[in-house]
């Protein structure tokens, strides 16, 4: 063991000239009359202990500690009150968080969750206006009484002491230096008064926090000047001396409950400020909780993680199981970026719907499937090799959590369900066309035949040559699709060949269409081939590759999409390769649309004959649509009404219906046009089912420039309102006029039938000829995209929005309008028309039943952010604190808290200087409905992304790191792993490293990074594989890690941000042995 040092006066050299020095182990307190920063260093590496926070008086409170024979634990609280001083709207008294402790002697872990807890009284009312029945605005929860929790800080450090410190520093000793800092005060750095300038207007409402925190008359202190907080000194020092009761059962309770419930403002509020329902016993009933900590092994690493309440331990281990399925440091960086974007994503969408406070949900919370290696495996088979534009469905953990050995089900692609059979419950003997997936069988050979035994799918092959046996499938022939079947050769020899064709349209030779691709598996050598025919001739091998011919059971997953093919086989008893294709090439031969056909053909003269075995096939349409190419075929003249997808109407104004105007097909293009009266309009509504999330593309042609005609296309439409807009849905308009004062596209919303409302707009040169339109309705997501013809689709979207508006499904609508009083008249051509079914593709990976009779909604943050929230929203007004420490005998803590918002509440208690919680501002039935695990409900600990982390190998800490920022926290905190344990960085690398973050927040689908990411190669080839990404404009950046690396050598290294939060603090005790 260390040896104990009595407690001695540390002057400290960070501190600036004339500093006084404090009556205890540490000497704290600077002079205003010389105020430079603190000189401060991001990375420390040396011997002994170490201590990585946000500020260097923090940072120096811990090493003091240490020095004075106190343990980790001691310094990480003696610390963390330091840090609840000099950072006081990250985090102190007034909130609460997770102290995660390692202990070297027993080799233990422990969390300590003392997350704030809610009021008995609050309830899913709480924070909604009875008035309306929807919730108060955000600054009306923000800074509110009932979103206040009973804070669990004071308790936490009292309870830690008491059973982890080192016995020789009181509480007391620990205490006193944030006294000493608080009474003399602390020079204030730029981030310091960035956090006052952003909060001044809503401080200035709380007089007692007016008076702390800002000068005369609100106005924001300067840099460099001297705080001082005798209220929160004195209230320090009444815990140092009486303990957790007197915060708990004595007048400071007293004085919170009643500052919650009678909250003290200026006289005219700009907004309501809502007074609370606490109770003193809401405080004397609090308690702790002490957890082992969640934990997964990672490639030979053990990672600890806080248990629910907090969600970051458990969403963190998740992403590192997903992910475990991938050769990271083997992949390209923008490979390994994508598959940590993508595990991220799903680990977050599982998170919303899942996770909440054991200690008041009744419910059980599936924490061992979540962290299953089948259930990771589960969720890998819904990512593929693109990223995702839209908020994405939770997956279903519930199997796993029963039996963490549950099989895993193989997932086609997302897509519309084409064709999908096991042909279960067929007789022996029967034929394949017995199955609705199949519609013809034919075979050539007196032994051939396609039948069914066992309910798996035969082909069986009698010994002559060329004899075959093929089946014709019934699906709707399509263009681009994905086949997952199980198959089976059932002996080697002779030279047997099974034929799985795509895109193809109808049998010309005995197995091969006149069009198609396919996959030939051989029996004969160990090779697979890609075939293709086309008008009819000979089949032709494209490519060639290695693979190992078994008589066992296989999966393979070939699709043809575009020009692109691709392949994967792997044994069934194996979990799908991720990483790469058994084959894939591109060619551009085969177009159109076409169906699946199944083939099998003996080329051997003197075999014995043989054959194989099918099951379990799907096709998956990738790209399905409700409407494609509508007026491909159709003759001049007819009207959009012949192709039995549209109904049409025209007229001159809403009393002459049927003159003056036309919608019809020219050129097997779509024709909307207008006479020279005002009002002439022509608008047509499709008839196909109606649609939450389409998009559409067309191409736009605006034959006659000027006046004033306007051409409209609402997704989400109702039913006309006026003459070319609905009563709800979302719009894109084009108009005619050349006026370069105007802006000639809009993106429009209307709703309860009122007029259209302009979302946003631009303008562009409609001289060129014709332009493309890609929109896209997903969710509260809204995006279009405008282009020249002949130019390639760029990846940015011209506009991109969110809007809660119009919910409900509804049609594509169509409309032109001549709008000038004196018009001439024009036409509006739409060719190449494809309405997308998206509603197709979110279905085919829908959320657990279990998880939608729970009340989930899918794309609710378990932190109560719903999708659609601008992706900074949530960073900006969240914040958290955290600092690591570790001591010469091996106990580590990482220790995170909060006040949730920055400034918490805004509530300072009235003569005792901390600042309140806002923990709750978020539990309202829209966020999460009663029932679901987060759910408002009495007594509830919202949940957390906080994530203090511990990494082992072999026994022996490897690292130890948290970071404050929302819900960024989580993937700051999983970023710096992957760059650690995966890609080689050092840890302080790691931590300067640009970050992105995905939480599956975003309407959009949107990844916020900051702005240096945007020059790294990745940047660019992420967008190519389909990742759109928001640039956040938080000065601060990103989370702020503050880590402690265990070296190889021997030696210790704190780490903490060189920039982000103004930059943080790290020290060793000693830089040498």
């Amino acid at each position: 063991m260390r040896r104990n040092r009595p407690l001695t006066f540390a002057p400290l050299s960070l501190l600036p000239a004339g500093a006084l020095l404090a009556t205890s182990f540490i000497a704290a307190v600077p002079s205003a009359a010389d105020p430079p920063p603190y000189p401060q260093s991001p990375t420390a590496t040396g011997y002994g202990g170490a201590a990585a926070t946000e500020h260097p008086l923090a940072t120096q409170a811990a090493m003091d500690a240490l020095d004075a024979g106190g343990n980790a634990i001691d310094a990480a609280i003696t610390a963390s009150a330091v840090q609840s001083v000099v950072r006081p709207f990250s985090g102190g008294i007034g909130g609460g968080g997770y102290l995660h402790i390692y202990l070297e002697d027993t080799d233990e872990f422990v969390v300590i969750d003392h997350r704030s807890a809610g009021a008995a009284s609050f309830d899913e009312n709480a924070l909604v206006d009875p008035l309306t029945g929807e919730d108060y605005d955000e600054e009306v929860r923000t800074n509110s009484g009932p979103a206040f929790g009973v804070p669990g800080v004071v308790k936490a450090w009292e309870e830690a002491i008491a059973d982890y410190g080192s016995g020789v520093l009181t509480f007391e000793d620990i205490l006193q230096p944030a006294i000493d800092v608080a009474a003399s005060g602390f020079i204030a750095d730029e981030n310091y008064i960035r956090e006052v300038s952003e909060n001044a207007d809503r401080f200035c409402i709380f007089p007692a926090t007016a008076a702390i925190y800002l000068d005369s008359g609100c106005a924001v202190p300067a840099v460099g000047s001297l705080v001082t907080n005798a209220d929160l000194a004195a209230t320090l020092e009444l815990i140092a001396d009486h303990g957790s009761t007197v915060f708990y059962d004595g007048e400071i309770a007293d004085a919170v409950v009643d500052t919650i419930n009678d909250p003290e403002t200026v006289p005219t509020p700009p907004f309501d400020v809502l007074e609370g329902d606490l109770a003193l016993t809401d405080f004397t009933g609090y308690q702790t909780y002490q957890y082992q900590p969640v934990s997964v092994d990672y490639r030979g690493y053990q990672v600890y993680g806080a248990p629910p309440s907090s969600s970051g331990g458990t969403t963190v281990g998740q992403a590192l199981k997903i992910l475990e399925g991938y050769d990271l440091a083997a992949a390209a960086p923008e490979e390994a970026l994508h598959y940590y974007l993508e595990a991220s994503r799903h680990a977050f969408a599982d998170q919303g719907a899942y996770l909440g406070d054991p200690t008041t949900y009744s419910g059980t919370i599936p924490v061992d499937g979540l962290l299953s290696d089948n259930y990771a495996e589960q969720v890998r088979q819904r990512i593929t090799e693109n990223g995702v534009q839209r908020v994405i469905n939770p997956a279903d953990p519930w199997p796993f959590d029963a039996d963490p050995n549950h099989p895993v089900a193989i997932l086609p692609a997302a897509g519309g369900n084409a064709l999908n059979t096991d042909f279960s419950g067929l007789a022996n003997g029967s034929s394949w066309a017995a199955d609705d997936a199949f519609t013809t069988t034919n075979s050539a050979g007196t032994a051939s035949s396609v039948e069914i035994q066992g309910e798996t799918g035969e082909i069986h092959l009698d010994p002559g040559q060329y004899s075959y046996a093929r089946a014709d499938s019934s699906m709707t022939p399509t263009a681009n699709s994905e086949l997952l079947v199980r198959f089976k050769i059932d002996d080697f020899g002779g030279d047997r060949r099974l034929r799985f064709w795509l895109r193809s349209d109808e049998w010309n030779n005995s197995t091969s269409p006149h069009n198609g691709y396919a996959v030939e598996i051989n029996s004969a050598d160990d090779t697979v081939r890609f075939i293709r025919t086309r008008d009819g001739n000979a089949v032709h091998g494209l490519a060639s590759f290695p693979h190992v011919r078994s008589t066992d059971w296989q999966w393979l997953r070939f699709s043809v999409d575009g020009d692109q093919l691709t392949m994967r086989i792997w044994p069934d008893d194996e979990p799908e390769p991720r990483q790469e294709w058994t084959g894939e090439l591109t060619d551009t031969s085969v177009s159109g649309s076409g169906s699946l056909l199944v083939a099998g053909i003996e080329l051997s003269g003197a075999s014995s004959g043989g054959g194989f075995s099918v099951d379990d096939v799907r096709v998956t349409e990738l790209d399905p649509a409700a409407i494609r190419e509508p007026f491909a075929g159709v003759a001049d003249d007819s009207t959009w009404d012949s192709t039995g997808l549209f109904s049409t109407q025209f007229g001159n104004g809403a009393s002459n219906p049927g003159v003056g105007a036309a919608i019809d097909v020219q050129d097997e293009v779509g024709r909307l046009s207008l006479d020279t009266s005002r009002y002439s309009y022509a608008r047509a509504q499709s008839l196909t089912p109606e649609l939450l999330d389409s998009e559409l593309l067309v191409k736009v042609n605006v034959r006659d420039l000027g006046d004033d005609r306007r051409l409209r296309l609402w997704l989400r439409g109702d039913e006309w309102n006026t003459l070319v807009a609905p009563n709800y849905g979302y719009g894109i308009e084009i108009r005619s006029t050349t006026d370069p004062a105007v802006d000639n596209v809009r993106l429009l919303r209307v709703r309860h039938g009122n007029s259209p409302y302009t979302l946003t707009s631009t303008r562009r040169d409609l001289s060129t000829g014709a332009l493309w339109l890609r929109f896209r309705v997903n969710g509260n997501g809204i995006s279009a995209r405008v282009w020249d013809d002949g130019d390639p689709e760029p990846l940015d979207w011209t506009f991109q929005r969110t809007d809660l508006e119009v919910t409900e499904p509804g049609s594509l609508m169509i409309g032109g309008i001549e709008s000038t009083g004196s018009g001439s008249g024009g036409e509006f051509l739409l060719e190449d028309l494809t309405l997308f079914d998206h509603d197709a593709i979110r279905d085919s990976h829908p959320p657990a039943a279990s998880s939608q009779t729970s009340g989930t909604t899918a794309g609710t943050t378990a932190g109560g952010t719903s999708v659609g929230d601008d992706p900074d929203a949530e960073d900006a007004s969240h914040s958290t604190i955290h600092l690591t420490v570790t001591d010469a005998d091996g106990n580590v803590v990482a220790y995170t808290h909060t006040l949730s918002a920055i400034g918490g509440n805004g509530m300072v208690v009235p003569g005792y200087g901390f600042l309140l919680n806002n923990e709750l501002s978020g539990r309202t039935p829209t966020n999460a409905p009663v029932g679901h695990p987060n759910g408002p409900r009495g007594g509830m600990r919202p949940v957390s992304t906080q994530a203090p982390t511990i990494v082992m190998h072999n026994g022996e800490p490897v690292m130890a790191l948290g970071s404050p920022g929302g819900g960024t926290i989580v993937t700051t905190v999983l970023q710096v792993l992957i760059n650690t344990l995966d890609l080689g960085m050092s840890l302080p690398d790691a931590v300067a490293a640009p970050r992105l973050s995905q939480r599956n927040h975003s309407a959009l689908g949107q990844t916020l990074v900051e702005p240096e990411f945007t020059l790294e190669p990745e940047y660019q080839a992420l967008r190519e594989r389909g990742h759109d990404f928001f640039v956040t404009g938080l000065s601060y950046g990103i989370g702020a890690v503050n880590a402690v690396a265990f070296l190889p050598d021997g030696r210790v290294q704190a780490v903490s941000e060189p920039m982000r939060r103004g930059g943080g603090s790290a020290m060793v005790e000693t830089p040498s042995p």
